[in-house]
């Protein structure tokens, strides 16, 4: 855009505001608005100056020009994520480093940490280059020592996940390791992928239907993992191929259509664009991990794949989440529902469970097997119930959250 004067119009009693550029902008956008009396003063205009660039471009510029400035061959530790939310139809802010983030609005960038203590604000690139400037000089590049802010290569995530999965789980038997690391791949793969834009804000993808279609792209990556050999591209194409049938009967291409929504800003995007983007993203993944096999070994890069549990169906937590889960829902003091149960809806609703669930040990059978087996309906209590928020703690030295008594020092000692 031209770098000419604009002007804020504001509608003094919504609030509601346009940025414009011309003067019949400024009229289209107060005719638009209701009619008002002779005497009122309802809108104001103001001159706001050139429109700023938005903050992805020019950090990534500028982070690009402070790399080229390292003469020793290093790459500069700066890491850049969009912060996109439900309703943006573009990318307004940015995080740098994961305390850096940088806000725009049309005249100002505002840069500040995250709890708000310390902030500045710049009215141009210039000005905020300077800004980044500063903050950039807390962070050595590629600095000595295990605690530094670089960004770790390739192998070196892999040796770090293989031994975080040790270090964490202890033994896993090979079953075991290939679910959870099915899990992850369905996170990297498929959840956090524009399917989660289809998931949204007001989409039909609701989080009962989530779950059950993560469950089941989990159990069709661990068939396709083994010790042995994994195909790593047709392991990550059968993830996004638009044919594939989920639990609720359609394909994955039917359900992006039905989420698809050209009015809504958080829907707009094709989801056919977004399927060949992730069906590229899943050729590369694969690539990648085919040349990583080579280089550390099948298990070393399955096991890398294992550091985390998140507790989905497929994870060694599971068993805990389902079984405190089901403990719950036969007990209304239980304390799982400390947030719920004096709500004027619960009793209804914790007695009233959907059919297919309504006895406890088929609602077992089925949990533990897994949430794509699950009812629409009965897949939706479960969300309304706060599965994804049972305590996982082992309670080994008790749990406050839970109302278990810590454990105490033994007399003896």
């Amino acid at each position: 855009m031209k770098n000419s004067a604009l002007w804020r119009v504001v509608d003094n009693e919504s609030g509601t505001q346009s940025i414009v550029s011309t003067p019949s902008e400024a009229v289209a956008f107060v005719n638009s608005r209701f009619d008002t009396d002779d005497d009122d003063e309802p809108f104001s205009i103001t001159e706001v100056g050139p429109l700023l660039p938005k903050p992805l471009g020019v950090i990534t510029e500028w982070a690009a020009r402070k790399d080229g400035e390292q003469t020793d061959g290093r790459t500069a530790p700066i890491t850049i994520r969009p912060v996109v939310t439900d309703s943006a139809i573009e990318c307004d802010d940015v995080v740098l480093w994961g305390d850096v983030y940088v806000s725009w609005d049309h005249d100002m960038y505002t840069v500040e940490v995250p709890d708000g203590s310390e902030y500045s604000e710049a009215d141009s690139v210039a000005e905020l280059s300077e800004i980044l400037d500063e903050y950039v000089g807390g962070y050595e590049y590629v600095p000595e020592g295990p605690d530094s802010h670089r960004l770790p290569k390739p192998e070196e995530l892999i040796r770090y996940g293989a031994q975080e999965c040790a270090n964490r789980f202890g033994h896993l038997d090979d079953d075991a390791l290939l679910w959870l690391a099915a899990t992850r791949i369905t996170l990297a793969l498929w959840r956090n992928t524009p399917v989660e834009n289809w998931h949204a804000g007001k989409s039909p993808l609701h989080d009962g239907t989530m779950m059950r279609i993560n469950a089941a792209t989990t159990r069709i990556v661990r068939s396709m993992l083994s010790f042995d050999h994994v195909d790593w591209i047709g392991l990550g194409l059968a993830i996004v191929n638009p044919t594939r049938v989920l639990p609720t009967g359609q394909s994955v291409l039917e359900l992006g259509l039905a989420c698809h929504n050209p009015d809504d800003p958080a829907h707009e995007a094709d989801p056919r664009e977004d399927l060949a983007e992730m069906a590229q993203g899943a050729i590369g993944w694969g690539r990648a991990c085919r040349l990583r096999e080579k280089e550390f070994g099948l298990r070393t890069l399955i096991e890398s794949f294992c550091a985390f549990d998140n507790g989905w169906f497929g994870a060694p937590g599971w068993e805990r989440v389902a079984a405190r889960f089901l403990t719950a829902v036969d007990d209304r003091e239980n304390v799982h529902w400390r947030m719920h149960r004096d709500e004027p809806w619960f009793d209804e609703w914790f007695t009233n469970r959907p059919a297919d669930i309504a006895d406890t040990t088929e609602f077992r059978r089925l949990l533990h097997a897994g949430p794509d087996l699950l009812s629409e309906e009965a897949a939706e209590w479960c969300v309304e119930g706060a599965i994804g928020y049972v305590c996982q703690d082992d309670h080994a030295n008790g749990c406050p959250r839970c109302d278990i008594p810590l454990a105490t020092e033994s007399p003896n000692k």
